[in-house]
């Protein structure tokens, strides 16, 4: 598995991989949503023979790295797309890694994992949505 710079040639599969974090009120697979985030330089995508089996948007902004999106279709490539994310903000500069997840999404083992220690849940935060936020500082 490879994990390179999306392209705008990765628009449709992607938007089919991320249509599993669309909710009713939002669609984070749209292709008008997808392809400026792509041209900005914030996504990435896993390969594994010829196919997207994961992706990650990064927003780097001063010293904190926002995970935009996060969606795998295959075991271990979460893994491997956060430690991905840990070693962009050590090439940028980055001291905090983070990002937001809907309760829905039963993300909060996964953090766990990758060691986001700073955890909060904000109730009816987004599209009256309850969110965790995880954060992970970078050494």
């Amino acid at each position: 598995m490879e994990i390179v710079k999306a392209k705008k040639s990765h628009v449709k599969e992607l938007s089919a991989l991320l249509k599993g974090l669309d909710i009713e009120n939002y669609s984070f697979s749209d292709e008008e949503r997808i392809t400026p985030l792509i041209e900005k330089g914030y996504y990435y995508v896993a390969i594994e023979d010829n196919k997207i089996v994961g992706s990650i948007a990064l927003m780097i902004i001063e010293e904190s790295c926002q995970i935009d999106a996060l969606i795998t279709s295959k075991k271990g490539v979460g893994r491997a797309l956060i430690e991905f994310a840990v070693e962009k903000c050590k090439e940028e500069g980055a001291k905090k890694l983070w990002c937001w997840s809907l309760k829905r999404y039963n993300a909060k083992g996964f953090y766990d994992k990758m060691g986001f220690k700073e955890q909060f849940l904000l109730e009816k935060h987004w599209c009256g949505e309850d969110c965790y936020i995880f954060g992970r500082v970078i050494d």
